[in-house]
């Protein structure tokens, strides 16, 4: 899937010109969109306090996004690949195992980000989003799925009928709605992650079969039953989260020393 690119290249061509200048604008526009998101909400995300934020004028901020919505999703977007970009995994991708990790540690990231994921679920649920930002939303929500699905589509293991692009709608259909649930205060952070790794691996066993059934159904067991195996995954994705986040820390030190010393010179 290339719904990622799509939305990039959406918000380009919105732009009025392709000067560094404008594009330094553009960035620092998300940046500040990113803090607004991270610190109040969508509730706060007004298109002037934006632009005084960054700097710039509302006029500024229209012609280089287009619309309040797609400065939002990209905000959203530019801020999960930043923590993606700097999550490790001992696991391949294209396993089952590598699957499930990606998804423990997105699922157990959302917590820690309620602003965020209100934000994506205002987003996605939206009757008039624009279908581009739809698509990325879905990708966020499935790409921990994506490498293993081909792999068990090209081992005959989906049952008959089961549309590789129609399973990964649904499963973010599921996820966005146990987050809908949990950002709304129906149930609590630990039901939270146990429901929603449920949901996902009781949808995948109705789509597979031989051994990819047969790796989802015991995970399935495990995560509802056994306490100690929820521990074990869920602690695995807060090392990696916490490991993230410091590179990123790290990261942005760094920056900041280097625009210290540029300035000093």
């Amino acid at each position: 899937m290339s719904f990622p690119q799509d939305i990039e290249l959406l918000a380009i061509q919105k732009m009025i010109n392709s000067s560094e200048a404008m594009f330094d604008r553009r960035r620092r526009i998300l940046r500040e969109a990113r803090r607004i998101i991270s610190e109040n909400g969508l509730d706060q995300m007004n298109m002037r306090e934006l632009a005084r934020r960054a700097d710039v004028s509302t006029k500024t901020v229209y012609n280089a996004f287009g619309s309040k919505e797609m400065v939002i999703a990209l905000a959203i977007y530019t801020y999960f690949e930043q923590f993606v970009t700097h999550t490790e995994f001992d696991e391949d991708v294209q396993t089952f195992p590598g699957a499930l990790a990606r998804q423990t540690t997105s699922t157990l990231r959302d917590i820690d980000i309620p602003n965020y994921m209100r934000a994506v679920i205002a987003l996605y649920f939206s009757p008039t989003v624009h279908p581009t930002i739809h698509a990325v939303l879905i990708d966020l929500a499935t790409r921990s799925w994506l490498g293993w699905l081909k792999g068990v589509e090209d081992r005959r293991e989906l049952h008959p009928g089961v549309v590789v692009r129609e399973l990964l709608v649904d499963l973010s259909n599921v996820q966005y709605g146990r987050i809908h649930e949990w950002s709304a205060g129906g149930i609590d952070d630990d039901v939270f992650m146990r429901r929603s790794l449920s949901s996902i691996l009781m949808l995948l066993m109705g789509a597979t079969v031989g051994a990819a059934h047969e790796e989802v159904r015991q995970a399935f067991t495990a995560a509802q039953s056994d306490a100690r195996y929820r521990e074990e995954i869920f602690g695995a994705a807060r090392q990696r989260i916490d490991a993230a986040l410091s590179a990123l820390d790290s990261k942005s030190k760094a920056k900041r020393s280097r625009l210290t010393a540029k300035v000093l010179l």
